[in-house]
């Protein structure tokens, strides 16, 4: 689903294509997560974002002011998309249905330091992205 455009200079520019959906894993939610940034894609960001134990989408209002707050950073992420290129992440440390991604090591390295503040949480089966 990459998308061609051509900028203001009249330079071809290419969007990032999503990856699909995985929240089998808390490493598989995080790729995810990361990949629906880069893309762009505000609507799979937040819809594998949890809160107080909850999905956001199954808090009312939630979903909504998710992505009122996430699309203006989507704009500078997507920038970043080709650093992300091939992301893989490994070796998050769960605990229960928790996780952290203090310990990962990922491929590209830069990602670590994104991801490390985030954990997961496994909710109904599924893997979500928490803050802290």
């Amino acid at each position: 689903m990459s998308t061609g455009t051509a900028d203001d200079a009249g330079t071809a520019t290419a969007s990032a294509t999503r990856p699909p959906i995985d929240q089998s894993t808390p490493e598989a939610a995080m790729t995810s997560w990361l990949g629906s940034m880069v893309a762009g894609d505000g609507a799979a960001v937040c819809s594998l974002m949890a809160a107080n134990g909850k999905a956001i989408t199954s808090i009312p209002g939630a979903a909504a002011a998710c992505g009122t707050s996430i699309t203006p950073m989507l704009d500078q992420i997507k920038e970043l998309g080709a650093a992300f290129q091939g992301l893989q992440i490994n070796g998050a440390t769960v605990t229960g249905n928790n996780a952290t991604f203090e310990s990962v090591t990922t491929e590209p390295a830069l990602a670590a330091d994104v991801v490390a503040s985030f954990k997961a949480v496994k909710i109904a089966g599924k893997w979500y992205i928490t803050q802290g």
